[in-house]
């Protein structure tokens, strides 16, 4: 029964807080894993279907693509740049910063897709 039940229920409902939540958790991976340089040098890549990913080099548009952000082009991601935030191991600094970082790749997909101003701000 629960089988069926996943199967002809309603999908959990994508909205821009889903996506602004997902930019945070992929800013997290990215700067543990590969470091803070390369995320500053990345891009976030937007699809049709609204998954979120990123990308450590700078993305050409393709298909299926709808919105593509250069994070070397946003203000926010300087602090990730700069030596300083290199030699500090902060974590309260990091996580401040990569929430302002996760709120302007937002604020860029909302200008660059219709489609994606047209999600709910929050699940519903």
């Amino acid at each position: 029964m629960k089988l069926l039940q996943q199967l002809i229920g309603r999908k959990r409902g994508i909205s821009q807080a889903g996506v602004a939540r997902r930019a945070q958790a992929v800013i997290h991976h990215v700067i543990f894993d590969v470091g803070r340089s390369s995320l500053a040098g990345g891009t976030f890549v937007l699809d049709k279907a609204f998954r979120l990913r990123f990308l450590s080099v700078t993305a050409r548009q393709r298909h299926g693509m709808i919105a593509s952000v250069r994070l070397g082009d946003i203000a926010e991601s300087a602090p990730f740049r700069e030596p300083v935030m290199h030699a500090a191991g902060d974590s309260a600094a990091i996580r401040a910063h990569s929430a302002s970082l996760a709120t302007a790749v937002v604020r860029e997909l909302r200008l660059q897709s219709a489609a994606f101003r047209a999600l709910p701000l929050n699940e519903g």
